[in-house]
């Protein structure tokens, strides 16, 4: 760790994880598709983190995911 880590912690001393469900589900409006970089910029995350956050809510059964090219995503929030 570095001084400059400012992430919040736990009483015990871990990392509290900032990237949430709740946070994306929020910003994706439901029928609207999204590419991770419009979430990732929407919540000010990085690419890396909204794509982890977005498949935790696909293998949740949450939101869908279409994929029209191959390095092009969409996610879909159902109604």
């Amino acid at each position: 760790m570095t001084k400059n880590d400012k992430r919040p912690r736990n009483e015990s001393g871990e990392y509290v994880q900032e990237h949430t469900e709740e946070a994306v589900l929020e910003v994706m409006k439901p029928l609207e598709p999204y590419m991770t970089s419009e979430i990732a910029d929407k919540l000010d995350w990085s690419r890396r983190s909204a794509y982890n956050v977005l498949s935790r809510l696909l293998e949740n059964d949450e939101i869908r995911k279409k994929k029209p090219e191959a390095r092009r995503v969409i996610w879909i929030r159902p109604e």
